[in-house]
């Protein structure tokens, strides 16, 4: 992709290319990723919704519609219940060619790995920011709900990400905020949410990719302390296992121990589970673990 250097320059690009429905631009961006290109749809319907929670997004919006249009200052977070987990609230800055967050759902900060609230678009860096600059602005362009689907980069542990971003306006018309909700894709992640037992998956050089809720209360994690962190440095244990996840994966190996934790002045025993699985053409650490007393 010929493009100029600078990455709000290509994000002018991508903009255009989006608000024209031209996606080679932005085909080329995640192509060189190695990821494949993202699907827009312009004020989609609900069919093109392939969340559940995306359509109770757009049927809690819609009920703020008036002439067509949504006023920022009409929004109510608590109007959205459960939703505002997954839920982005977007300022435009510098004449829009950047976004802050006002809010950054607590979901949405576990499954990436850092509270953006307060912060900017731009942050993100690499190609992410630029397609999420380009499409932002195409929104406030065209003044219309669009539906996306990305793939993430690789250290995100989310196999995609579903958007509906639908623009906010003040009294004049003109379009002010965008509010978006933003849920993953990702079976092996909600088959883990499930577990009672604390679960991390790591990679081959055993960081942390991803803690399941159960593991996040038991070694007392945030979304902001322990993603890329390596197991070890969280959890104060080791994992001895001399084969790498490929090596696992391939052999159908499981390695059990058992290993010792400290939780309100307690020693704890645990069993610890080490297998692999894949995601998204890698191949990761599983590790289980059950408390089986003092």
């Amino acid at each position: 992709m010929a493009a100029p250097a600078q990455p709000k320059a290509v994000a002018d690009l991508i903009a255009e290319s989006l608000s024209a429905e031209k996606p080679d631009t932005v085909r080329s961006l995640f192509n060189a990723e190695g990821a494949r290109e993202p699907e827009i749809h312009w004020s989609p319907r609900d069919p093109e919704l392939r969340n559940p929670l995306l359509r109770q997004f757009a049927e809690v919006c819609h009920r703020y519609e008036k002439n067509g249009k949504i006023a920022a200052d009409a929004i109510r977070l608590e109007d959205f219940g459960g939703l505002t987990e997954w839920l982005m609230l977007l300022e435009p800055v510098e004449e829009g060619a950047d976004f802050q967050y006002l809010s950054y759902g607590s979901s949405i900060a576990e499954s990436y790995g850092t509270d953006m609230t307060g912060r900017r678009t731009s942050e993100f860096g690499g190609h992410i920011s630029m397609f999420f600059l380009g499409l932002y602005r195409a929104v406030l362009k065209r003044d219309e709900a669009v539906y996306s689907e990305h793939e993430p980069p690789a250290r995100v542990f989310v196999r995609a990400w579903h958007r509906l971003i639908i623009p906010l306006h003040d009294d004049a018309g003109a379009v002010v905020r965008l509010i978006v909700l933003n849920v993953p894709d990702n079976e092996l992640r909600a088959g883990l949410e499930l577990i009672v037992d604390p679960v991390f998956v790591l990679r081959a050089d055993k960081t942390v990719a991803y803690a399941n809720r159960a593991a996040q209360h038991l070694f007392k994690l945030s979304a902001n302390n322990h993603y890329d962190s390596s197991f070890e440095t969280v959890t104060g244990m080791t994992i001895d296992t001399p084969l790498t996840p490929d090596q696992m994966l391939s052999q159908h190996k499981v390695e059990d121990s058992v290993q010792l934790t400290i939780r309100e002045a307690i020693v704890e025993r645990l069993v610890m589970t080490v297998s692999a699985a894949q995601h998204r053409g890698d191949a990761f650490y599983v590790v289980v673990m059950r408390l089986i007393g003092t």
